[in-house]
């Protein structure tokens, strides 16, 4: 028997410590529920909206099967974050329902004052705004506004899930950018409120060369009820020789909506005969509020392009939740999104990608939301290696009246945390580790609260609470409609004046935690609520709620856990704390806190996040420990008892697995997570979190593990295909690059011949230029075929790649 086997049974047959009445169910078939985060019934359908957590002004962007490596379409999403760090997220899906996390286009945006909380200075409400993402010519874009930190971005990258980013400032601000490549490669930036106008930038993306002010204006479509108020957020496609806009608009008395329109033109009245606006619109969606977002391609195996809608949704508290929508198309070359233009919130679809039913299974386990046991085991990301010039310090002798960026401020630490981690801020990375104490994050007080931070967004400059002047606060994404959060914190380090705990947060905030006050320990509740005054006695706001104390004695560890209700009444979120000295008994801390909402200020125009934070009062240098961050969507307050049924499953499951069948790294992974879901399931449970978080950690290893056995190995390779002219004569040059650690066989075929490299080395081309014999030729695409050894057995892995229509001018005769 295999060793896995061994222990796993050992295990089922030796645990039997779950709730009296509540027994292991090995014999379950291990069938795992979808992520917190996945709306995918299993059925072939989905709930919209997607995610149920908050991604705002979201651009989605396509990568054809012949244009990358996997041979399949690849979809990526990209998000509004501002404050946060790391920013604007780049997400990956294959069937457009299930998402997860695959980088960031930047680790800090700036290491300026502002996004640094330093010197009095902060980015609430501003920062990084609607990312606007794109991909052409092997190359990613993506362009974003940002409020106060020097207007329009562009960043640019080859490799969108490990490369490093480019940065160019283009100046100037650009509300609610988006990018677009004409037909002929030309790019442009639209942007605006009310009026939609363009810039076109130079042919390297590094320059704005020429404006293009009221492209369309609101006031073109005066009187058409479908537009008012709101008119923002355009983002442009080319179909079937139209240019289609989608644009969020919110008449008065109505609800946020979709109104398209559509040009021959691309830049309207700047290119029309007589100066007329081109644009025709139309409201195309008008249905519980799905608004802002873009159009995205689906192809089908027959040559068309179907195009769905991915809209989001306000949800406050939770936040604005991406929904992706199908389209009818009539005749006349207008959708209707939905169903007859109705989109019932919780309402299903079918989902417009089939896959395989392992990868169908293995994408319903991603999620933007993770448990973490902060084992500093995520993969270092190129971001984290950003280069600034810090700037020279205080002359010598000159007093230092204000806070100085530091080179280690922003140096790498060698610390890794998942994905789905973001910092309030920009990180100062001298005070937090993962590796200072193996598998827990320190979090250590760098400064000192001052009280005296104030919205640079807001015109009445209202105050900062003394929590959200806290720099290193890490938080993720709420999920709806219910979450739990827990974790265990090492208090021991704490020095008097410190605060630390786990927060729910917004600009309203509820937060459990422990102060050390005169050498004394005490566990307490805060909340803050509207309204919201403008002058704070920060130390009155932050004070524990009568009735939620508890003195912690000489106990250096608490367990803490939040319990996050936003299922009823809408728009709401009420908060339960718990408490535990020893993470089996448990007990609630006064009563249930709220209502949190929107922050109508914009102040914090984001969804409630859940934070692992700590702040000091009178004295720098005390830190906390927290051992890690457990997920449920089951609370206290609804009674269920614990259940393994699926923890027991997936353990059972992972015994019947045959480690020759798997990829070494992939079956590795596995095994850790299955160490860990048996060292936890041998123990004892006092929270559903606690069986949760390993469990849903197992059932992804495990259909991952599915999914690399039953898709063929294959060799990594890259190729390209190019049409061009020399001449006179059309040529087609075609290229394999050798991704593999072993040497390949490569044949190149075209219409045009073929040609067969062997032994070319790792990192190697295969290259051909094959004649045509004439001065053009038509759009087509090239063959290659590579052979190699992948885990001990000869695989053959095919590619086409595209290349485009070429027709060269014949060459000069030369006059003897």
């Amino acid at each position: 028997m295999r060793a896995v086997s061994i222990l796993a049974a050992g295990v089922l047959l030796g645990a039997g410590l779950v709730s009296p009445g509540n027994p292991a169910h090995a014999a379950d078939p291990w069938s795992p529920r979808p992520s917190y985060t996945s709306t995918d019934r299993g059925d072939g359908t989905y709930t919209v909206p997607l995610l149920r957590a908050d991604v705002p002004d979201i651009g989605v962007e396509r990568v054809p099967a012949a244009e990358n490596a996997e041979g399949r379409d690849i979809y990526y999403m990209i998000s509004t974050t501002m404050h946060l760090s790391p920013g604007a997220p780049i997400m990956k899906s294959y069937d457009l329902v299930n998402w997860e996390i695959v980088n960031y286009v930047f680790d800090r945006a700036s290491i300026g004052d502002s996004f640094s909380l330093r010197n009095g200075q902060n980015s609430y409400g501003q920062g990084q705004w609607a990312s606007s993402l794109r991909y052409h010519d092997g190359m990613f874009y993506v362009a974003f506004n940002t409020n106060n930190l020097g207007g329009a971005y562009i960043y640019r990258t080859d490799d969108i899930e490990n490369g490093a980013w480019q940065r160019t400032a283009l100046g100037r601000g650009l509300h609610d950018p988006s990018l677009f490549f004409d037909v002929d490669g030309t790019p442009y930036i639209f942007y605006g409120n009310a009026n939609i106008s363009a810039v076109r930038l130079n042919p390297g993306l590094t320059a704005i060369v020429q404006d293009y002010p009221n492209v369309f204006t609101a006031n073109d479509y005066a009187g058409q009820p479908f537009i008012g108020g709101l008119f923002e957020g355009a983002q442009f496609s080319y179909i079937n020789g139209h240019y289609y806009v989608v644009v969020i608009t919110w008449p008065s008395g109505q609800g946020r909506q979709v109104v398209m329109l559509r040009s021959p033109e691309l830049l309207g009245r700047h290119t029309s005969e007589g100066g007329v606006n081109t644009y025709e619109a139309r409201g195309v969606l008008n249905s519980n509020g799905f608004a802002q977002g873009s159009l995205v391609p689906i192809a089908r195996e027959d040559g068309r392009t179907d195009w769905h809608g991915m809209f989001f949704r306000d949800t406050f508290p939770i936040g604005r939740i991406p929904a992706l929508i199908p389209a009818t198309w009539s005749e006349d070359g207008w959708p209707t999104f939905g169903t007859n233009g109705v989109v019932p919130v919780e309402g299903a679809f079918a989902k417009p990608i089939t896959l395989s039913p392992e990868q169908e299974r293995f994408e319903r386990q991603k999620s933007i939301v993770v448990s973490d046991d902060f084992a500093n085991d995520a993969p270092h990301k190129a971001y984290l290696d950003e280069e600034w010039t810090i700037p020279p310090p205080p002359v010598a002798g000159q007093p230092l009246t204000t806070e100085h960026p530091h080179e280690d401020e922003i140096r790498p630490n060698g610390s890794r945390l998942d994905m789905a981690w973001e910092w309030n801020h920009a990180p100062d990375n001298r005070y937090w580790s993962l590796t200072d104490r193996a598998g827990w994050l320190r979090l250590t007080t760098g400064k000192v609260v001052t009280g005296d931070y104030v919205y640079t967004k807001l015109s009445n400059r209202a105050e900062l609470a003394w929590f959200e002047e806290a720099r290193n606060t890490l938080s993720q994404r709420t999920f709806g409609p219910r979450q739990s959060a827990e974790t265990r914190m090492d208090i021991s380090g704490m020095r008097d004046g410190d605060v630390a705990g786990l927060a729910a947060y917004n600009r309203g905030f509820s937060y459990v935690a422990v102060k050390r006050v005169g050498g004394v320990n005490t566990l307490g509740v805060v909340n803050r609520g509207q309204p919201f005054a403008v002058d704070l006695d920060q130390a009155t706001l932050e004070n524990f709620l009568p009735g939620t104390t508890v003195p912690l004695g000489d106990a250096t560890e608490v367990h803490v856990k939040a319990d996050l209700d936003f299922a009823a009444p809408t728009g709401q979120l009420w908060t339960t704390f718990h408490y535990s000295l020893d993470g089996l008994t448990w007990a609630q801390l006064g009563n249930r806190v709220g209502p949190q909402t929107l922050d109508g200020s914009l102040a914090h125009f984001m969804g409630h996040r859940v934070g692992l934070f700590t702040y000091a009062t009178q004295q720098r240098g005390g830190h906390v420990d927290f051992d890690h961050y457990l997920l449920s969507d089951t609370l206290t307050a609804q009674n269920r008892p614990l259940t393994t049924a699926a923890l027991d499953a997936a353990i059972a499951y992972a015994a019947t697995l045959d480690e020759s069948d798997h990829p070494a790294d992939a079956w590795a992974a596995m095994r850790a997570a299955l160490t860990a879901a048996t060292t936890a399931r041998a123990g004892r449970f006092g929270t559903q979190n606690q069986i949760d978080a390993p469990e849903r950690a197992l059932s992804y290893q495990l259909a991952r593990l599915a999914v690399l056995r039953s898709a063929p190995p294959e060799v990594p390779v890259t190729v390209t295909a190019q049409a061009r002219c020399v001449a006179g004569t059309a040529y087609l040059a075609v290229q394999a690059r050798n991704d593999h650690t072993a040497p390949v066989d490569v044949v190149l075929e075209t219409a045009y011949g073929q040609r067969s490299v062997p032994d070319v080395a790792p990192g190697a081309n295969a290259y051909q230029q094959f004649t045509t014999r004439s001065t053009a030729a038509p759009a087509g695409t090239a063959t290659i075929r590579v052979t190699g050894t992948v885990d001990g057995r000869d695989v053959t892995t095919v590619r086409e790649v595209a290349y485009p229509a070429v027709t060269c001018a014949a060459a000069p005769r030369r006059t003897p």
